[in-house]
């Protein structure tokens, strides 16, 4: 899939809040390069939070992202 978090961590809030979910899009800074990285996060039953994230397969350090990228979701990513 080619993607980057943004469209992912919107989209995928969109999907949730669909279901009645209610999530949250979080954003930190990239370890990969002096961007930003967004993610989403939802509420567990318990009151921890259940962080994902799209990442590239074969991240680089750069001064820029691409706009788009082959990526996967990783769920637990903070």
């Amino acid at each position: 899939m080619r993607s980057n978090c943004l469209l992912f961590a919107c989209a995928l809030c969109r999907r949730r809040q669909a279901k009645g979910r209610e999530g949250y899009l979080v954003m930190r800074w990239s370890r990969w390069g002096a961007f930003p990285h967004l993610l989403y996060a939802e509420r567990r039953r318990n009151g921890l939070l259940r962080v994902v994230s799209y990442r590239p397969t074969a991240p680089r350090p750069r001064r820029c992202p691409p706009p788009v990228f082959k990526g996967s979701s990783r769920w637990g990513d903070l």
